[in-house]
């Protein structure tokens, strides 16, 4: 049976989760990066089904989840919840260790955790282009088999039923593979913002990738 496009759960966490921690290298695997492998989802991935303003679709190939789309509406509002309800837990486990000898912290342990403990806004340039913003991640067993496309028609589908126009999303500027994805799918660098911010409005994407 082909894989299927369906919306992401709280039942998805750890395969969220996992599917972060695998592409979270500039695409590849950070596994063999962390003593800490729960890092990466915890700030990317499981936010979007544990906080307001979100939404979420995964793609299931026969109960396996190997990709995801996630995203939030109102990215203030996202960051507002986020503050309340999900930094602060994360904060008080994890800030500790970056004082504890003992704790065995790689560098890459160290950059997450401090960015937990100082998570970066999304810029007035980002939130003027658009509210929303976007996540997307599929391993490398299903890549470059369309999916990628198909999860973003999804997500921009969802956008425009729910009256968003536009969208950013944030990618590691080392993983030119992705930057050549978001491209071909009419994405564009933002003016003003920070390396690595794309962008398109719905209407860019149903003239330029559909």
């Amino acid at each position: 049976m082909a894989p299927i496009i369906r919306p992401a759960t709280k039942a998805d966490k750890s395969a969220l989760s996992n599917i972060c921690l695998l592409t979270a290298n500039a695409g590849t695997s950070s596994e063999h990066l962390h003593s800490h492998p729960a890092l990466p989802g915890l700030i990317y991935a499981l936010p979007y089904v544990n906080l307001e303003s979100t939404w979420g679709f995964v793609l299931d190939d026969d109960g396996e989840i190997v990709g995801y789309t996630l995203g939030a509406y109102d990215t203030r509002k996202f960051e507002e919840s986020a503050d309340l309800d999900w930094w602060p837990s994360l904060k008080a486990h994890y800030g500790p260790l970056l004082h504890d000898s003992d704790a065995a912290l790689t560098a890459a342990d160290k950059t997450y955790i401090n960015t937990i403990m100082n998570i970066p806004r999304a810029s007035d340039v980002m939130l003027a282009f658009a509210p929303a913003h976007l996540h997307i991640d599929i391993l490398p067993s299903h890549q470059r088999q369309g999916w990628g496309r198909k999860l973003i028609a999804r997500a921009m589908e969802n956008l425009k039923e729910n009256d968003i126009k536009s969208v950013w999303l944030g990618m590691d500027p080392k993983n030119t593979a992705a930057a050549v994805f978001y491209r071909r799918l009419g994405f564009r660098e933002l003016d003003g913002a920070q390396e690595g911010i794309m962008a398109i409005t719905v209407q860019e994407w149903e003239e330029y990738a559909v």
